[in-house]
């Protein structure tokens, strides 16, 4: 269940991929905190400062990660000369748990002003790293479709079964 969680450092990374501006990604990081609560990690769903500023810290790691860690060592050593104890944090390892349907629910509720997205399905195995379906993967599409609302249909509205979808479909992903 905690791998279905935004994490700062995965939103920062959507954010980057996506290429939005400041106003942009604020504005997308105060409707996740009000809209979005329930997955947000829990310690941030009463503190949108902490949030929002968590998330802008991972921004600046991603975009300039010589530069934030100079400085990190510049404010380490000032915290000593001034005998502040700081609780260091380290920084995540980028993994790719539940990424792709983490982005694909902001990209559809949040960034896409059409509120849908369109993938053929070939190209959807292929982003999750895969050549082929089986029933492991098609139970953890499942899983995630239903974790974050999101349901799959074929061009039209119609109501489609992963695991019967050919390569070539293109499916019409929407939040609900």
């Amino acid at each position: 269940m905690k791998d279905f969680l935004y994490t700062p450092y995965e939103l920062a990374i959507i954010i980057h991929n996506n290429h939005l501006e400041n106003q942009q990604y604020i504005k997308l990081l105060n409707a996740l905190h009000t809209y979005d609560n329930s997955f947000i990690q829990p310690k941030y769903r009463n503190d949108a400062k902490a949030f929002i500023l968590d998330v802008m810290d991972k921004i600046v790691y991603i975009s300039y990660p010589d530069a934030y860690g100079s400085e990190q060592t510049d404010c380490e050593k000032d915290s000593e000369q001034f005998g502040i104890v700081a609780k260091k944090e380290r920084q995540e390892d980028y993994q790719e748990n539940n990424m792709y349907f983490k982005e694909l629910r902001i990209r559809i509720k949040y960034i896409n002003s059409n509120r849908f997205v369109k993938k053929k399905f070939g190209i959807l195995l292929s982003d999750l790293g895969y050549e082929r379906r089986s029933s492991k993967l098609v139970r953890y599409i499942n899983n995630c479709l239903y974790f974050y609302h999101i349901e799959a249909t074929l061009k039209g509205n119609i109501p489609c079964n992963i695991d019967k979808v050919d390569h070539n479909d293109t499916v019409v992903f929407r939040t609900l």
